[in-house]
């Protein structure tokens, strides 16, 4: 589950969980990879240096939808920098802590449109990107009637 802040730069965050009017969705991972071959070995040795960790989306236009609302208004303001930013949780739900806690990860992101539109006939669709930024705040999301509270981890 992915629930993005559709509230950005106030103080008490406003989830909206992606996913209504879209059929599929996956993340990207996107390793940077390093790759050598040391004189001693014939075969190359790869390090992964870092991730560009994004969500591919393409939703229906449903308007009322704090999703929709919140990415098409991005759009019908070319959105950039950082009036394209935001915050979004992933949270992943076959990792149940307790009964209602999952492990989550809190990551900071901006969103980019690819496309808006469609066939004659059909509801239209508005095509965007995700992309997570920095490092991720670990932790677990509590949902109560589907509102995400975030607990980050304590690091001793």
């Amino acid at each position: 589950m992915a629930f993005l802040n559709t509230d950005p730069g106030k103080e008490v965050e406003k989830w909206g969980l992606v996913g209504n009017g879209m059929t599929s969705g996956s993340y990207s991972y996107e390793a940077s990879e390093t790759s050598e071959t040391y004189i001693i070995h014939d075969n190359a040795t790869t390090t992964i240096d870092s991730y560009a960790v994004s969500l591919d989306g393409e939703m229906k236009c449903i308007f009322g939808d704090p999703i929709y609302d919140f990415i098409n208004d991005l759009r019908l303001k070319l959105a950039t920098g950082t009036d394209a930013e935001t915050t979004v949780l992933l949270v992943d739900k076959y990792m149940v802590t307790e009964e209602t806690k999952f492990k989550a990860q809190k990551f900071d992101c901006s969103i980019s449109i690819s496309s808006y539109g469609g066939d004659g006939g059909a509801t239209p669709t508005i095509g965007f990107k995700i992309n997570v930024n920095g490092d991720p705040i670990n932790g677990t999301v509590t949902l109560v009637e589907g509102v995400p509270t975030f607990t980050a981890d304590v690091t001793p």
